[in-house]
């Protein structure tokens, strides 16, 4: 039986969800259609426990909880829709894209629909400080992405290239909710700036694992298994192991990729030592995100956020 915080965690996020419910509704059947689909299946909801669990304990209203996580998962979500487009994804969450199942030009209308809705959502927010925060995620998630173009199977890119592209496109909204939330609180800019710094290391820690996860079965992730690599897309074990070749060496490893043999790859990047080196990373990511945790939460909810840390950044 779940405990009572377990409880408040699963009411608030039915809360969220019938929030985004009410806000995407539309006079189109259609758009109805997809909309169900895709909130019928929109994951883990990782922004919104983040807001609660964080927001909670520093003192923020429900409502006003529940009103920043519906709005940042819409924003999430738009993202997606666009990012499988891009991608040519076929699965997400282990089920067919709204691209796969309507065809891509109603992927791009129903994505462009997510984000008008959220903004009008947004100019309903009594805190311009907050909405603009949130907009400004949305922008840099955009420029993250045509970043990220940029580079695939790029030889030379760097791990600080890396963390730069994450920093503006995955971490960028784990970041924004937790600077809404110390602006909401009426934090310090001290704290306020501590606590988007505990999102950018959340994020980074986040994008690891799911670099990793890209070697993984795609019935635990719900992705297909080495998409990123069929996709051109250097994950932090690729990177790892780019840096630690001569340049023949690189050319080899990435004519391996692009011939897809993908199972050779791995191989590689396993003997190279190359996934240890992610997983340390990702660790020291986990890491600054508790120290910077410990800061904001009472000692006696700091366990049950270690083990929130713990079992969302590795998987």
């Amino acid at each position: 039986m779940p405990n009572i915080e377990e409880q408040n965690l699963t009411e608030f996020l039915l809360e969220v969800k019938a929030k985004m419910v009410n806000i995407t509704t539309s006079e189109n059947n259609e758009i109805n259609n997809i909309n169900k689909y895709v909130l019928d299946n929109s994951g883990k909801f990782i922004r919104s426990k983040i807001i609660y669990l964080y927001g909670s304990e520093i003192g923020v209203k429900k409502l006003k909880l529940i009103e920043l996580a519906s709005a940042a998962e819409l924003i999430h979500l738009s993202t997606l829709i666009h990012d499988d487009i891009i991608d040519e994804a076929e699965l997400r969450r282990d089920l067919p894209t709204v691209e796969r199942k309507w065809g891509v030009k109603k992927a791009i209308l129903y994505g462009d629909f997510l984000y008008t809705k959220t903004f009008q959502e947004l100019n309903t927010f009594e805190n311009i400080s907050i909405a603009n925060v949130l907009i400004n995620c949305a922008e840099s998630l955009i420029e993250g992405e045509f970043n990220q173009l940029k580079i695939k199977n790029n030889a030379t890119f760097s791990i600080q290239d890396y963390f730069d592209v994450i920093d503006n496109k995955t971490a960028v909204l784990f970041s924004g909710v937790l600077k809404c939330l110390g602006i909401e609180a009426k934090f310090t800019e001290n704290e306020i700036l501590e606590l988007e710094q505990l999102g950018l290391s959340f994020g980074r820690a986040f994008q690891i694992n799911d670099d990793l996860n890209d070697f993984k079965d795609s019935k635990i992730t719900g992705k297909a298994k080495f998409k990123d690599l069929a996709d051109g897309k250097l994950t932090l074990p690729m990177i790892f192991l780019l840096e630690s070749l001569e340049e023949e060496e690189q050319i080899e490893i990435l004519k391996i990729v692009e011939n897809e043999n993908f199972l050779k790859v791995e191989e590689i990047l396993n003997s190279s030592g190359s996934f240890e080196k992610a997983r340390r990373q990702r660790q020291a990511a986990i890491n600054q995100c508790i120290e910077y945790t410990e800061r904001f939460i009472k000692l006696d909810k700091l366990n049950e956020l270690k083990i929130f840390l713990n079992s969302t950044l590795v998987a």
